[in-house]
């Protein structure tokens, strides 16, 4: 009996330990994904969630290329092309401490964008204490 409670003992904290790496590794993001049109579904900000409204629908073109990329508004219209902001936003792409980072600079303003998530559907980024949750839109 004794021997069988050290063997399950053994069981338990390899299985533990194996859980415990797995859980806390971060996965490689494959940034390649980030390139196209990304619409934000909503905003989350202290466990509160808030839904853009109302309006015409914009979204975030993100072009990325070797680290370095750029971000514009765009609005898509009815006969399938897109109506472009004049400002484009430049950023570069770094990985520091096992997660992928945005950095943004312009004229006015410096500051970082960090990838929580990015896959071919979804993409999520957190900006100080806010987290914004965009689906991928496909004209």
């Amino acid at each position: 009996m004794c021997k069988i409670l050290k063997k399950i003992n053994i069981v338990v904290h390899s299985l533990s330990l194996f859980l415990f790496i797995n859980c806390n590794s971060s996965k490689k993001i494959d940034t390649i994904l980030l390139n196209g049109y990304w619409k934000i579904d909503f905003v989350s900000q202290k466990n509160e969630t808030f839904k853009l409204k109302g309006g015409a629908l914009l979204l975030d073109y993100y072009y990325l290329n070797e680290n370095i990329g750029w971000r514009k508004k765009v609005r898509p219209l009815i006969n399938n092309n897109f109506e472009t902001s004049n400002d484009t936003t430049f950023f570069k792409l770094k990985t520091l401490e096992k997660n992928s980072f945005l950095f943004f600079e312009t004229n006015w303003h410096n500051w970082e964008e960090m990838i929580v998530k990015l896959d071919s559907v979804s993409l999520i980024l957190k900006i100080q204490d806010k987290t914004y949750h965009y689906q991928k839109f496909n004209p």
